[in-house]
């Protein structure tokens, strides 16, 4: 008995000690990251950032002040965003903690829709700024700090836009009109190797990488309408993801790849949903009169 005893003490202490760290590990597994997006809600007629945390409390208005901030991308860290803007009277992007502080501007030439490289010392955007004719821009990288500014692509009179970086930063996701409609493309980090990804008489845009890069999520309107589609890195397996009278687009991953936030008009209204990634469970993240718009999630 008292053996049986020693026992039950043992496992009960080796409990004990286990759970603070079971429990660190739980804090960690729903840690689902920020999703920063547009919106005119704050009521002073100007776009800025907003973030929000994915069970829909905490919403924080990053920027302040601008007529239009655009675009965001969260660094990877999670304490940055970048984004665009045409308050100066041209596109130029800029940098901001997630907190709202420490603004600063990232280029001083027509530049916009910034995505980060996984090692947070680059952007790639596109940009018109070097003899491009305006609005048909193609794709530009620069570090950080304003050295090395690369052209990847320069292939006018067709448009490059919406560059994306894989996450192992070996490949560049990106949208073109050089064979006709919207379609998909994929090339080399250093822009060799391009290549067609989606072949469909519809328009596809709005790109993103899943978290571990073997998926990609997009917008298309194969079917009359605009939906948020799934498909393998390679091209295969497409599937829509969003099946809704509505229009739905502006897809981006969960940290955890199961599920995707993206725009969608649903309910009335402009608004932010929330959906697993194979197509069920669709939930409102946000409720508001204001237009919500481009979401990024880390």
């Amino acid at each position: 008995m008292k053996r049986k005893l020693m026992g039950w003490l043992l496992v009960i202490s080796l409990l004990a000690m286990l759970s603070p760290v079971l429990a660190a590990e739980d804090d960690h597994a729903v840690d689902e990251g920020a999703i920063v997006w547009v919106t005119n809600r704050a009521g002073d007629g100007g776009l800025n950032l907003w973030s929000i945390d994915p069970d829909g409390t905490g919403a924080f208005q990053v920027t302040r002040g601008f007529v239009q901030a655009m675009f965001p991308a969260i660094s990877p860290c999670g304490d940055l965003v970048a984004f665009a803007s045409t308050d100066t009277g041209t596109w130029a992007i800029y940098i901001i903690g997630i907190d709202g502080t420490g603004l600063w501007r990232f280029t001083q030439f027509s530049s916009a829709v910034p995505d980060w490289a996984p090692d947070g010392e680059s952007l790639i955007f596109n940009s018109d700024h070097d003899n491009e004719p305006v609005d048909v821009p193609d794709l530009w990288g620069m570090h950080l700090d304003g050295t090395n500014k690369l052209e990847y692509l320069d292939s006018p009179p067709t448009a490059d836009f919406n560059a994306q970086w894989s996450p192992l930063g070996d490949t560049i996701l990106f949208v073109s009109n050089r064979d006709g409609n919207y379609n998909l493309y994929l090339m080399a980090a250093d822009g060799s190797n391009v290549r067609r990804l989606t072949d469909d008489p519809a328009n596809e845009y709005n790109p993103c990488w899943s978290p571990d890069g073997s998926r990609i999520a997009f917008t298309s309107d194969q079917v009359g309408t605009t939906d948020v589609y799934v498909m393998d890195a390679d091209g295969t397996n497409v599937t829509r993801i969003t099946v809704h009278s509505g229009g739905d687009h502006s897809p981006d991953w969960s940290p955890a790849g199961d599920r995707l936030v993206f725009v969608s008009d649903r309910s009335g209204q402009m608004d932010l949903w929330i959906i697993d990634v194979d197509g069920s469970n669709p939930q409102q993240l946000t409720d508001d009169p204001a237009p919500d718009l481009q979401p990024d999630w880390r």
